[in-house]
């Protein structure tokens, strides 16, 4: 075997290269990134801030409203029995079942207690006055009027209130009129007819066939009215009629249980069924207008209208119901709702913001000290101080204040600077001016800090 000596080749293998990446774009993308973001955070963190004022000045307006009609209620009732919190409480919750303005019900419950209800139901008889309301086309206000009114002439504890409602509704389906015109007349009319006797059914009766009949609410209220002045009146034609006929007075045959369609009928046939000798029975036109109207389509006609009336129960019910299965009312009722978070969170912010406006009039007390004292040069000194104190105030308390806040307590400062000369020349306007910049610009610091803390902050005095 024969060996060859092979000549051995040396490779380099070593390669040399730049590894080292160019990150410049990278670099400058992450920085353009960042700059979008923090732009991105500013504008969601200003917009937030905005939207949280809005809904902060918003609950302020709707929550005091609210405290006022509260307090407006607090003046009547008797808090032996229920609380004022206890009573904003059924207000509230009144308000957000009914899809009603709390500020309603509160009045309704006002006029109520006013009216001799009983604190311990006057919230639930405002429920009742707003479900009239709604099914009657008429305010809550008026309802509670019509129906206290009733109560109170014919003698009716609250739980009545029911019945009178169904009553009145039911005047409404059977007549050509509505609770609202009702409201509007009827309680004239009401504590005459309790006087003689007439039951609110009758009364309701003799309205519903008036009306019906073409005579308007208004005049229909007039010819009752007058018509039962007579029937009263034991020296008048008819009273003396009645007396002759059946041996008894108006009030009497009321009491005994007879309608007035049977009471009118009574008169109309002593003269024969006669329509002309009938309307010549009353001294006045109004009142024999009224009678004719009713005796004009029989007794039995008239007495199957009040049965009507004496069976109505469920009828304020049943209209409100269909009232209230719209999406009007729908939508009304998410306002409430809405309305009601603002009032709720009006509660939890009112004392804040009672040291916010306190803190305000003490700031304006001390600029106007400051300048009856020492002139321009020391009022500006003193709004010096308080912007100072503020902004300690407000870094002790919330160091994450936001940009906004900030910059309203710079911007003030530097107007203040900027304006020192005119200032000096025109000291009232320094004062006026500088009261309202903190007037106006109270409300985005307190937002500002609520968006933070959800509270307001407790402003230095």
């Amino acid at each position: 075997m024969e060996w060859r000596e092979v000549d051995t080749v040396a490779f380099d293998f070593d390669v040399t290269g730049n590894t080292k990446l160019d990150t410049s774009g990278f670099t400058n993308g992450i920085s353009s990134m960042t700059v979008a973001a923090g732009n991105l955070i500013a504008d969601f963190v200003k917009s937030a801030s905005s939207k949280m004022a809005e809904l902060v000045t918003s609950s302020v307006d709707i929550g005091s409203s609210f405290e006022t009609a509260l307090a407006k209620v607090g003046t009547i009732a008797d808090t032996s029995k229920v609380s004022v919190g206890d009573l904003n409480k059924q207000i509230l919750d009144t308000s957000g079942s009914m899809g009603v303005a709390a500020a309603d019900i509160a009045e309704a419950a006002y006029q109520a207690i006013s009216a001799g209800q009983d604190t311990a139901n006057a919230v639930a008889f405002a429920g009742q006055a707003s479900k009239l309301a709604a099914a009657g086309f008429t305010s809550s206000s008026s309802a509670v009027d019509i129906l206290t009114t009733a109560l109170n002439a014919y003698g009716l504890s609250a739980d009545q209130a029911i019945h009178v409602s169904d009553v009145l509704l039911t005047t409404q389906n059977l007549g050509k009129t509505s609770v609202d015109e009702l409201s509007s007349s009827m309680g004239k009319v009401i504590p005459l007819a309790a006087a003689y006797g007439v039951t609110v059914e009758n009364l309701s009766s003799g309205l519903a066939v008036m009306t019906a009949n073409g005579i308007a609410t208004a005049e229909a209220t007039t010819y009752t009215k007058s018509m039962l002045n007579e029937l009263g009146d034991a020296g008048s034609t008819v009273g003396k009629i009645l007396q002759k006929q059946t041996g008894k007075s108006f009030a009497q045959l009321n009491a005994e249980g007879k309608s007035l369609g049977d009471v009118l009928q009574i008169l109309y046939q002593s003269v024969g069924g006669s329509s002309t000798a009938f309307a010549g029975l009353w001294s006045s036109v109004e009142a024999g207008t009224g009678a004719l109207s009713l005796a004009s389509g029989g007794a039995e006609h008239f007495n199957d209208v009040l049965s009507q009336m004496q069976n109505s129960a469920g009828a304020t019910e049943t209209a409100y119901e269909t009232m209230t299965d719209t999406f009007q009312h729908k939508v009304e009722t998410m306002q409430t709702a809405a309305q009601n978070f603002g009032i709720t969170l009006y509660d939890s912010l009112e004392s804040s913001l009672s040291d916010a406006t306190q803190w305000g009039t003490d700031c304006l007390t001390q600029l106007t000290t400051a300048l009856s004292d020492g002139g321009p040069e020391a009022m500006l000194q003193a709004a010096g101080q308080i912007l100072s104190d503020l902004a300690a105030g407000i870094t002790e308390q919330l160091p994450g204040l936001m940009n906004t806040g900030v910059e309203i307590i710079t911007q003030l400062a530097e107007d203040i600077v900027e304006a020192t000369p005119a200032m000096l020349d025109t000291a009232a306007e320094v004062l006026g001016a500088l009261a309202q910049g903190l007037v106006d610009n109270i409300p985005d610091l307190i937002a500002s800090a609520a968006e933070i803390d959800r509270r307001i902050y407790r402003l230095p005095r």
